[in-house]
């Protein structure tokens, strides 16, 4: 039988994140999953680090908790992450007056965001 303080059901991303986490701070721990290794969702995902932006509008809370998260992945895992940026970007038909409540909204968390030219976003 095998004794441990935490069972971690998955590994996908957010439980191997865990049970390294766990294991760095030296607390035993016991890690199951039904199939191979990020398999699941964690498989079927783009790899990308989520910036929060999405959220700054309709979840603030949720849009700074993103962002947070973010600074510290990037802080533990600097090898694993590579600096792309984003980009949020208005098509015909959206609404102008938008830019401005989603800047606000990234202001109001502390989620970087700046306006570019159409010409800068191409070149990037």
């Amino acid at each position: 039988m095998i004794k441990t303080d935490v069972i971690i059901i998955g590994g996908g991303a957010t439980g191997c994140g865990i049970a390294r986490d766990l294991a760095l701070r030296g607390i035993p721990h016991c890690l199951v999953e039904k199939g191979d290794f990020a398999a699941g969702a964690t498989g079927a995902c783009h790899g990308l680090l989520h910036s929060g932006g999405r959220y700054a509008v309709t979840d603030p809370v949720a849009a700074r908790e993103c962002y947070e998260e973010n600074l510290i992945l990037r802080k533990i895992g600097r090898k694993c992450v590579e600096q792309t940026g984003g980009l949020f970007v208005r098509l015909p038909g959206d609404s102008k007056r938008f830019r401005e409540v989603f800047l606000r909204g990234c202001e109001e968390v502390g989620i970087p965001a700046e306006v570019i030219s159409s010409t800068r976003a191409l070149d990037l």
